[in-house]
């Protein structure tokens, strides 16, 4: 899944589940502003946004940044690894 895949499902998740409503929009936010700065390639920003991010998110977008620019450009730029 792209990261941008993932924006667009984290989106559709905050519209069918109103108790985590917040939830999802606060997670789609930053996945928004992490695509951003890959865009940009400002990598050093994105890592750190990433590595303040809760577990379950934080894993949703290194697995769909992994798919999209590869695990060697994971471990690279953000110290992290897919299995």
């Amino acid at each position: 899944m792209s990261v941008k895949t993932l924006i667009d499902q984290t989106f559709s998740y905050s519209r069918t589940n109103a108790d985590l409503k917040d939830l999802y929009m606060s997670d789609m936010k930053d996945f928004i502003a992490i695509d951003a700065l890959l865009d940009s390639k400002n990598f050093e920003s994105a890592s750190k946004l990433v590595d303040e991010m809760d577990t379950e998110p934080r894993e949703q977008i290194c697995m769909a940044i992994a798919e999209e620019y590869g695990n060697d450009f994971l471990v690279n730029n953000f110290g992290y690894e897919v299995a």
